[in-house]
């Protein structure tokens, strides 16, 4: 029995599979006759080598081949075709090349006749056997015979290549041409290439647009190396490029209406001459991309050729010649391509605003007008955009450049913020970027320890971070704010207090009263943070004050200066007051015997006695908790015992108040232990003051006992407390407390208030081994 055959499917290849089936087939056809044609030269049979390369050359003919095939094909036989052409011009074939020239025009088709042309005629070039001009230009007419896109565009590259060292230049002879010829001659073939490669975008269908687009960007050095063979030539100098060059490339530019071809081909004209032919022909350059399709990106033809340009004028200042305003010349024809095209995107006119910066502050840094336009004309563009447009990633990465490129530059921020349209710019900004940016002001501030000393330089500062100072309506919630870095933010605005100072008295107050104008807008959140080192730095100020009125260094008589500590103290006052009424007690507190010891030191006696008066109205309705009201008394204590303050009955009428104070303690022992360190109080004995009250003394210690001795369960703690206090004017030899005052506090602890396993018994043992240490007369232990 027969078997019967299975009947055969037909395979489908993917497109990518097609093409290099195509290709392979082809490229074996190039090989195969390759090399019948190297054996045939290798054998001098001439003809049949040209016979072999014809053939070649028809495999190029294919319309199958994408062009990124095409390319690769080209290459291979481009290869065998140089072999061709060395042969030729090692003349072992014995022929003129007139012959040969004419030999080739008779191969049967155009794309072989052409290559073969070129080849031939290129030899006939360098072997001089014929002026090149005028081969040239036959050659450059002859390619006209092909205006298949593709096919087109490789012949013409091949005319590029195999000419390129045999071109006309400034030291060629008048009869075989000028570079006038090879000017006209590479011109011709980058125009006519150019439009074939243009022409490539409508062989697709228009759904394959996308990728039709992608084969031309492969295929663009085709076309570019055109515009590098005109900059390789020595007899293009500035003149001749401005003259003649640059019109004829900018007009096919124009006319050819394509934006790939339009882009590619600034990009490259901008990259292949040198920086000093594009400085003398910026205008022309231009006013030419304003006339450039909508759709191509001059964004990034004009950037890179600022950033060029910038970079030449910064290495070789000397060669750009004082007629020419670089700054002037982009920025005026930069405002003019962007009225021109209303659909510009905002990220592209941002990005040239940040080219324009850094020309001028690279080209010339000391003329700021320049940067205060750029930033105006940003801003007024700006302000005519929508917000969501505006607060694109990439817009905002653009703005917040321009901001930081000022601040990167000076280091210097009061050179920044006399560009009057800095701020305003600023403020197109959402929250979170002003506040970004603000930060980055305070930062650049501090880091470059810039000493603000003028009032209007202050203000004009704290108005630019007002986002960081103060509330604004479209901050989020502070529920939602992280608290840490809330915290840092205002710590570092606060540091700036310090880096505002004068040697101006006047003028040094006018700036505190200015940052706390500023401030005091902030909120409880801010106020916390920002108020506390500008009452510092406002009790620092009147203490230099004092030292130089002091010093004779300014002449003031006692009335101007009691009329200026008022002032100075009113300020304060008010300044702590802000923190006290949002309930920071302890805070408050502390500062105004901070300030209380400043003014006294000062000789402010009145406002010694007001700030007191302050500080003990804030214990006694503020500070509730119990551990705190005796540390604060503590602190009031240890403060009214450092003053030097003359005014006995003032004095006298603190410490009273102090001691009612402690009385009203919420325990008994917290009572009788500050009471009984109230009795320092009545005994100072320091440099700058010398008071002694010893019945006041012994009246605070007895009080104290007292009311230790009436508690139920009294602590052994507090009684050596107290015995302590007593040593302590033992120890000064005062008369203050007497002997057996001690000596019988002594035998009541003793007798009485001993318990075993109490956890003050060690307190008391140290302080019995103490007073045997000291051997006082009268106490017997």
């Amino acid at each position: 029995m027969m078997k019967k055959n299975k009947p055969t499917v037909a395979q489908t290849l993917s497109p990518e599979e097609e093409q290099a089936k195509f290709f392979e087939e082809a490229k074996n056809n190039v090989m195969i006759q390759g090399h019948h044609m190297k054996l045939s030269l290798d054998n001098s049979k001439l003809m049949d080598a040209l016979k072999y390369a014809s053939n070649i050359i028809n495999e190029l003919r294919t319309s199958l081949l994408s062009p990124k095939s095409y390319y690769a094909l080209y290459l291979v036989a481009f290869d065998f075709l140089q072999y061709l052409n060395t042969y030729l011009y090692e003349e072992k074939h014995g022929k003129k090349m007139i012959e040969l020239y004419e030999v080739v025009q008779h191969a049967g088709n155009v794309l072989p006749r052409l290559y073969l042309l070129i080849t031939v005629g290129s030899v006939y070039i360098k072997t001089k056997q014929a002026p090149a001009k005028d081969v040239l230009k036959d050659l450059i007419e002859m390619c006209r015979g092909v205006q298949h896109p593709t096919r087109g565009l490789f012949l013409r590259h091949y005319l590029s290549e195999v000419t390129k060292d045999k071109l006309p230049d400034a030291d060629s002879s008048t009869e075989n041409g000028t570079v006038m010829d090879s000017i006209d001659f590479i011109i011709q073939n980058f125009t006519e290439t150019n439009k074939l490669w243009v022409r490539m975008q409508h062989q697709a269908p228009t759904k394959d647009r996308e990728r039709r687009e992608n084969e031309r960007l492969e295929l663009r050095l085709l076309v570019g190396k055109n515009l590098s063979r005109l900059a390789q030539l020595d007899g293009v100098d500035q003149t001749t490029y401005s003259e003649v060059v640059l019109p004829k490339v900018v007009e096919q530019i124009i006319n050819c209406k394509d934006k790939i071809a339009q882009q590619y081909l600034m990009e490259i004209l901008i990259q292949v001459f040198p920086d000093e032919f594009h400085l003398a022909t910026l205008d022309t350059i231009l006013q030419t991309c304003a006339q450039l399709q909508s759709g191509v990106d001059v964004k990034t033809i004009i950037a890179s050729l600022i950033d060029r340009l910038a970079n030449f004028a910064t290495r070789n200042a000397e060669l750009v010649p004082d007629n020419i305003k670089i700054f002037d010349i982009f920025f005026n024809n930069v405002k003019e391509i962007i009225q021109a095209r209303p659909n510009m995107e905002l990220q592209d006119i941002l990005g040239l605003h940040v080219s324009l910066l850094n020309l001028t502050l690279k080209c010339y840094p000391t003329n700021k007008d320049n940067a205060n336009e750029v930033l105006g004309l940003c801003q007024s563009i700006i302000v005519n955009k929508a917000k969501e447009d505006i607060n694109k990633p990439t817009c905002v990465k653009q703005i917040i450049q321009l901001l930081q490129i000022p601040l990167d530059v000076f280091k210097n921020i009061l050179v920044v913020l006399k560009l009057s349209n800095y701020q305003p710019l600023i403020s197109c900004l959402s929250y979170n970027n002003r506040k970004k940016v603000s930060l980055d002001i305070v930062n650049n501030t501090i880091n470059n320890s810039t000493i603000i000393e003028e009032p209007e330089a202050v203000n004009n500062l704290l108005e630019t971070i007002q986002t960081l100072i103060k509330d604004e309506q479209d901050q989020p919630d502070m529920d939602d704010i992280d608290k840490e870095d809330f915290q840092e933010e205002q710590n570092k605005v606060a540091s700036l207090i310090h880096l505002f100072d004068s040697e101006d008295p006047e003028k040094l107050f006018k700036i505190y009263i200015i940052a706390r104008g500023h401030f005091g807008k902030g909120g409880p959140h801010r106020i916390r943070h920002t108020l506390v080192p500008l009452v510092f730095c406002s009790l620092r100020f009147i203490r230099n004050f004092k030292q130089q009125v002091d010093s004779g260094v300014i002449s003031l008589d006692e009335s101007k200066w009691v009329a200026i500590g008022s002032k100075i103290f009113t300020f304060v006052s008010e300044t702590i007051k802000a923190l006290a009424d949002i309930k920071l007690a302890d805070l408050s507190f502390r500062l105004y015997l901070q300030a209380l010891q400043t003014f006294d030191h000062c000789g402010l006696v009145s406002r010694v006695k007001e700030l007191a008066i302050k500080a003990l109205l804030i214990f006694q309705e503020d500070i509730a908790d119990f551990k705190a009201q005796v540390m604060a008394l503590q602190l009031l204590i240890s403060t009214l015992n450092s003053l030097s303050i003359s005014n006995e009955e003032i004095y006298e009428s603190l410490a009273a108040q102090t001691i009612k104070q402690a009385s009203r303690l919420l325990l008994p022992q917290d009572q009788a232990k500050l009471i009984s360190t109230c009795s320092h109080l009545f005994w100072v004995d320091n440099a700058g003051r010398q008071y002694q009250n010893p019945e006041s003394v012994l009246q605070a210690l007895k009080k104290a006992l007292s009311i230790i001795s009436n508690e139920s369960s009294p602590g052994l703690g507090t009684f050596v407390d107290i015995l302590n206090e007593c040593l302590f004017y033992c120890d000064k030899e005062t008369d203050a407390v007497p002997i057996q005052f001690v000596s019988d506090l002594v035998e009541l602890i003793r007798t009485t208030h001993v318990k075993e396993a109490d956890p003050a018994l060690p307190y008391l043992q140290n302080t019995i081994k103490y007073i045997q240490s000291q051997n006082y007369k009268g106490i017997s232990i």
